[in-house]
């Protein structure tokens, strides 16, 4: 149990260390454009005030999308934080969220795949959770994948169940980061899950844990790599 504190609290601090940084970063870079405009805007080309103004608007995203990641993760801690459990098609809510990635895939030529059973049973569930889940697998899998690339998404019937498969052919995941990847963020830049911070699929963890379900990364000899967890069919 010692041991086991240890490393929960190493994994902590890390944690801390590593989202301190990803928010330093933008941070200093967004100050130091908007400095720059406001102390020399009049020597600048309308050219370079746009694209400084551009940089900074990005920066602040990245923050922006931290912080919220960071307030998720804290929320869903909470053991007040219950699923609102209702039955839905899962088909359904994944051409949802695909249609969020359209515009990015098309600007990367990352074709997105769905691929659904015909007779896949509505599953029970938290809709907005579920949808957060689907949401981080394919935002990771797409920053992820290079140019003209895949992003497959499966859902099939399961003996009561339903599995859902998310997978893409992009660099893969390094082993060293296999054994902590739902627990730490990579410590790696530019490492797979590395973005923002690596919450994302911490969040995916802590949201499946809740629907008592569990994300698995899977072992796979082509390139890319390959996500999956089961949820409930409703009965």
């Amino acid at each position: 149990q010692m041991g086991e504190l240890k490393r929960q609290d190493e994994i902590r601090r890390e944690m801390v260390a590593n989202i301190s940084h990803d928010l330093r970063t933008p941070l200093t870079s967004l100050r130091g454009y908007l400095e720059t405009l406001k102390l020399k805007a009049g020597q600048l080309s309308e050219e370079d005030r746009a694209r400084y103004l551009d940089v900074a608007v990005r920066q602040s995203q990245k923050v922006s999308r931290l912080a919220q990641e960071l307030f998720e993760l804290a929320r869903l801690e909470c053991d007040a934080v219950k699923p609102q459990k209702e039955r839905f098609a899962l088909a359904e809510l994944l051409q949802d969220v695909l249609r969020k990635f359209e515009l990015a895939a098309r600007e990367k030529s990352v074709e997105l795949r769905a691929d659904a059973s015909p007779d896949l049973p509505p599953v029970l569930a938290d809709v907005g959770m579920i949808e957060r889940v689907l949401t981080n697998l394919i935002d990771n899998a797409l920053r992820h994948t290079s140019l003209d690339g895949w992003i497959r998404v499966e859902l099939r019937a399961d003996a009561g169940r339903v599995r859902v498969r998310v997978s893409d052919n992009g660099g893969g995941i390094p082993a060293e980061l296999r054994a902590d990847l739902f627990e730490r963020p990579s410590p790696l830049r530019g490492g797979y899950g590395r973005s923002s911070g690596g919450l994302g699929l911490i969040i995916v963890k802590r949201i499946l844990s809740l629907h008592d379900s569990v994300i698995r990364l899977e072992d796979r000899q082509e390139a890319g790599a390959a996500f999956s967890f089961v949820l409930p069919a409703a009965g």
